[in-house]
């Protein structure tokens, strides 16, 4: 009877001890899984955040643009005008302020431009809203048109919590009063709604606002301007004998676009390398002058007019330029030297 017992006893401690290291076992399978789980989206999450780097230095050119409009109390189409009056204005100032924050979430930093709160505005109020294509690396203006394109005074545009917008105005307004806007599917547009999320305003005291004018590119832009030389001057009489060789060089417009000239004598335009015809003086404006290339297909080709320092036209005369389109010009259409 006694060995039936001891045998009954060794057996059950047998089944215990086999228990528990089935379950150590179990529980050092599951561990390892859950690290390796872990670690896998640790790679997958650093992986996505290397994929949506984008190289936001385009946006130096619509600072500098700002810097410039408020400096001259001047402005186009291509910004908030307001922006400019109130920085000028001796009765009501306000200055303004930007900063970079990805407010739909797709890895892109967005430009804000805000103005500053003080006697006039007692918080910040969002004037202009900029991103950067993925594809093309374009700096895109979000707040654009007859409803957006004049933000701030007596129109708002509040983020919301949800990674929208509400779009109000002040009593008497014409448009507004509780419109709603999103982010389109790709993030290169706002897409309006009759009516916003009702999801709270985002408090935009704590983000990382910086002084328009204090910007690095107002100095830099200041300083290039200041210290252009002969030797990266656009020079009339070499170009009034056909000679090219002063416009060699990289020149940038303000929505991010570049034209290349080269020493031997190519243009690299919109993508696309063609070599130079020639360089003549414009029949139409005295003290310009147009550099024409060769096409395979000559229609529609893009004018390139030369524009030297002090020659007097919509772009910024201070400085040599290059005028390119097919069309009425605007700001995006003079490309300055930036290299």
């Amino acid at each position: 009877m006694k060995s039936k017992v001891l045998v009954l006893v060794t057996a059950l401690s047998s089944l215990v001890l086999l228990t528990a290291c089935s379950n150590l076992q179990n529980g050092l399978t599951a561990t390892t899984s859950s690290s390796s789980v872990e670690q896998s989206q640790s790679d997958s999450s650093e992986s996505s955040s290397e994929e949506k780097k984008v190289d936001t230095s385009a946006y130096d050119a619509i600072i500098s643009k700002y810097q410039t409009a408020v400096a001259d109390n001047q402005t186009d189409a291509s910004i908030n005008p307001l922006v400019v009056t109130y920085a000028n204005s001796q009765t009501s100032p306000a200055s303004t302020v930007y900063t970079y924050r990805d407010l739909d979430g797709n890895g892109v930093d967005e430009l804000i431009l805000a103005f500053k709160p003080g006697k006039l505005f007692k918080e910040h109020v969002i004037t202009d809203i900029y991103t950067i294509s993925k594809d093309s690396g374009q700096v895109v203006r979000l707040t654009e048109g007859s409803q957006l394109g004049m933000l701030g005074e007596r129109m708002t545009l509040a983020y919301l919590m949800d990674n929208t917008f509400s779009y109000y105005g002040s009593a008497g307004a014409m448009a507004g009063g509780g419109a709603g806007y999103r982010f389109s599917s790709d993030g290169q547009s706002l897409v309006k709604e009759d009516s916003d999320s009702g999801a709270d305003e985002v408090d935009l005291s704590n983000w990382d606002w910086k002084d328009l004018s204090s910007a690095p590119t107002n100095n830099s832009s200041s300083t290039s301007s200041q210290t252009q030389t002969s030797s990266s001057a656009l020079k009339p009489d070499e170009l009034k004998n056909g000679n090219y060789k002063s416009a060699v060089g990289t020149w940038k417009s303000s929505n991010g676009k570049t034209i290349t000239i080269t020493s031997d004598g190519q243009l690299n335009l919109w993508g696309s390398t063609y070599p130079i015809d020639k360089v003549s003086p414009n029949q139409y404006v005295s003290g310009i002058y147009s550099l024409t290339y060769v096409d395979s297909s000559p229609v529609g080709n893009t004018p390139i007019q030369l524009c030297p320092k002090g020659v007097s036209d919509a772009g910024d005369n201070s400085k040599d330029r290059i005028l390119a389109t097919n069309g009425m010009p605007s700001a995006e259409s003079y490309f300055y030297r930036v290299d």
